[in-house]
């Protein structure tokens, strides 16, 4: 059992590590990962999903988030008029991730 405890502490900070963009090589993995997912889930799976808009639920109202993960999923698929129908801040969001990517390549190829 003191193994296993110890294996798991071992393994739990990489995790971690990934989950909070603690280091420029695990950011472009996360980054990489959630872009593959958004290109290959189908859009219709994504407009199937119920709504968690926070804002929609206590003020009645969208806010301007809304639909840009399907927005993103659209720009990923090759499919901009899409997008901008979902939500046009899709584009500068998906720039942005691309600029961090980038980035954080150039970061770590130069730490070498």
């Amino acid at each position: 059992l003191l193994k296993m405890s110890n294996g798991w502490t071992k393994l739990k900070k990489p995790i971690f590590d990934i989950l909070t963009f603690s280091y420029p090589e695990y950011r472009i993995i996360t980054i990489l990962i959630v872009l593959f997912l958004l290109f290959a889930i189908p859009i219709s799976f994504l407009e199937s999903l119920p709504n968690f808009s926070i804002c929609h639920s206590i003020l009645g109202e969208y806010c301007y988030s809304v639909g840009i993960t399907r927005g993103m999923a659209s720009l990923l698929k090759g499919d901009l008029s899409q997008a901008i129908r979902y939500n046009f801040l899709s584009i500068p969001v998906l720039i942005i991730l691309l600029l961090f990517i980038f980035y954080d390549i150039f970061k770590v190829f130069k730490k070498r």
